[in-house]
């Protein structure tokens, strides 16, 4: 059975190198998080919706190897991508 946690609390131990398994976050809807700790959340297995986010603009590290290419090609959605290479 999953345990309900706050998003807070589900970070804290996250920074501390803890595991968060079988967890409900209850204010995850609600929460505005950073984009490192929804980072943090992603990579623990939680999916963040982009409206979750909030970020400054001036936080964002300036990349001429990604700012400054022009990108050609089209581009479909990751996931079909990885089940094709299954």
């Amino acid at each position: 059975m999953a345990k309900p946690m706050k998003t807070t609390e589900a970070l804290d131990l996250l920074h501390q190198g803890q595991k968060v398994e079988d967890v409900v976050l209850l204010d995850f809807e609600t929460q505005k998080l950073g984009f490192r700790d929804a980072l943090l959340l992603s990579e623990n297995g939680f999916v963040v919706p982009a409206g979750n986010i909030v970020y400054q603009d001036l936080d964002i590290q300036y990349d001429p190897d990604f700012d400054d290419t022009t990108w050609k090609g089209e581009y479909g959605k990751l996931s079909d991508f990885l089940a094709s290479n299954q």
